[in-house]
């Protein structure tokens, strides 16, 4: 990873740091071996709702996921005590992850880049957020007292209202910041409406994806459930909660203690 010459050791910093900001990737970059521009859509897998369309002036996604990328990365130069961790997993059929793309692609075009991390399993907003905050324990060896989430503001509510919920998490450690593409007013309507059906309201009913139609989303993105074993967790409720299905109604909150729970963080 690239580290500036202007901060200390990745061990000195992660030790100091108490917030977590999490950049989501929603793409996989390709151009890095080309020396490709992140900027240009075809430097990435894209969907087709994520691509340009010059008949309507409609931007490409990349240069969202660059917004996205660089907030971050100003976040973290505003607070020495925040770690920006990259999270996506490896969505395609391609030897690399989303999170280790975008490092590839950004690395490149932002100045004086903080010491960066990637969380390389995620491959979903849910997992972006709980992968994220274990994978910081195991940088940091505590949990981040605060978190700040990146990704587009449409998704907001997934993660305050939905995701923070299923994983215990203290609504008052946690925020959103939010940057969406450039939408026309009915781009934006049905943005939204889409967020809702195919989402939010899954999630709603489905708190930890474990079923249809998310289960089978996570199993579209190569997903497999073995690889929380190779996941280092450090408390049992923690190891507990990567497992858990719902209970008996399928969308029973985690009923065990989580050590974020607690005040004041422990070490």
């Amino acid at each position: 990873m690239s580290e500036s010459n202007n901060h200390p050791s990745k061990l000195s910093i992660s030790r100091d740091c108490t917030d977590l900001v999490i950049v989501c990737c929603h793409a996989t970059y390709i151009g890095g071996d080309l020396g490709g521009d992140p900027l240009n859509e075809k430097n990435w897998i894209l969907q087709p709702f994520q691509r340009a369309d010059p008949a309507t002036h409609k931007a490409s996604e990349a240069r969202t996921f660059a917004a996205h990328y660089r907030a971050g990365e100003e976040l973290c130069k505003q607070n020495a005590q925040a770690l920006l961790l990259v999270s996506g997993g490896r969505t395609t059929n391609r030897h690399y992850t989303e999170g280790q793309s975008y490092h590839n692609a950004f690395s490149s075009i932002t100045l004086n880049l903080l010491s960066e991390y990637v969380e390389s399993l995620a491959t979903d907003s849910y997992q972006n957020l709980l992968f994220s905050v274990l994978h910081f324990r195991h940088l940091v060896g505590r949990y981040p007292e605060y978190v700040t989430v990146i990704t587009h503001a449409f998704k907001a509510n997934r993660f305050l209202m939905l995701h923070a919920r299923a994983i215990k998490w203290p609504q008052d450690r946690i925020r959103v910041q939010g940057v969406d593409p450039p939408f026309t007013l009915a781009e934006r309507a049905q943005t939204e409406q889409l967020e809702r059906q195919r989402a939010f309201e899954p999630f709603e009913a489905d708190l930890y994806g474990v079923r249809a139609p998310l289960a089978d989303k996570r199993r579209a993105r190569n997903w497999e459930p073995r690889a929380l074993d190779s996941m280092p967790t450090y408390d049992e409720s923690v190891w507990q909660l990567l497992r858990w299905t719902g209970g008996l109604s399928g969308n029973e909150i985690f009923p065990g203690r989580l050590p974020w729970e607690e005040e004041g963080e422990q070490e």
